[in-house]
């Protein structure tokens, strides 16, 4: 009598995978404490509060970016909110190319305005720090020219443009504090 390999991996497999999954034997039922609320708060876990939305009250990116009342030191993140939305608000004229909120960067895909398409720019923002501070926003831009032959060249960029996009930046994170202190005008 011949028995396959597999006729006798796959019900072993099937077996410990269902037993480490359901892990039913060891923890057993699990008991609504504070402290299972805690690591269970934002994730899914049986005494999540945050009533299955991730943009809700008490939601994942609520807790995050510092709203909702699960987070009562504020933002999460190692980046401010108010320049993170802001360099968003003020690049919103270029296509993203990426966004991480981790590391703080806003990379654009090439833009040409409707006026000059023979030229096109790229801009990438890095918020470094918690702190609604210029020393916390970093500004670079890029500037292609198209060449008649039709390729794209790197031209020169005044570095007046970096420094006005910044500024723009930090005017725009200015009055989203205002507004998150005050209140929205009406």
């Amino acid at each position: 009598m011949f028995i396959s390999k597999s006729s006798i991996f796959f019900p072993a497999a099937v077996l410990s995978i269902s037993v480490a999954g359901c892990n039913v034997l060891e923890k057993g039922v699990v008991e609504d404490t504070p402290q299972n609320r805690v690591e269970n708060r934002g994730f899914g876990g049986p005494f999540d509060k945050s009533n299955d939305s991730i943009t809700g009250e008490n939601g994942f990116l609520s807790n995050v970016f510092g709203g909702g009342n699960g987070s009562a030191s504020g933002s999460v993140l190692p980046v401010n909110k108010y320049l993170w939305r802001a360099s968003l608000d003020t690049l919103s004229f270029l296509p993203l190319a990426s966004t991480d909120p981790f590391s703080g960067v806003i990379a654009t895909e090439w833009g040409a305005s409707p006026e000059s398409q023979n030229e096109r720019v790229r801009v990438t923002a890095r918020v470094d720090g918690k702190e609604l501070t210029a020393r916390a926003l970093d500004v670079a831009v890029f500037r292609e020219t198209l060449t008649p032959a039709g390729a794209w060249v790197t031209a020169s960029v005044n570095p007046a443009t970096a420094q006005q996009v910044k500024d723009n930046i930090l005017q725009r994170a200015r009055e989203l504090r205002i507004n998150d202190i005050d209140g929205p005008k009406i």
